[in-house]
């Protein structure tokens, strides 16, 4: 599984975020889920850039299982870690059903 990660101009300090969403993902998505995956794709944006607010940290994931349409999530938290860990969450629980229940949606 490759993860490939992007981010807005208004994130400073993004460096460690790689390594974060590595180890969330492996942590979240396990085994034969993960074995069916080629790609997870993670888009992490600041909606409201230097002005703050509460939430304004946003996280996008994609997920591509092999022969499969992609699986896509979001969440919102106040900063990076906690909105890359909420996706994560989302995401095993979308991939879990998505596979489990056999469904090809081409």
């Amino acid at each position: 599984m490759r993860i490939i990660l992007h981010n807005d101009d208004t994130l400073h300090g993004f460096d460690s975020a790689r390594t974060l969403a590595e180890e969330v993902l492996h942590k979240e998505i396990k085994g034969r889920m993960r074995e069916m995956l080629t790609r997870v794709e993670i888009w992490v944006a600041d909606e409201n850039a230097d002005k703050g607010g509460p939430d304004d940290k946003r996280c996008t994931m994609e997920a591509h299982p092999r022969g499969r349409k992609p699986v896509g999530v979001q969440a919102r938290a106040a900063d990076i870690p906690a909105a890359l860990c909420a996706a994560a969450k989302k995401l095993a629980r979308a991939l879990g059903r998505e596979l489990r229940l056999g469904v090809v949606r081409k």
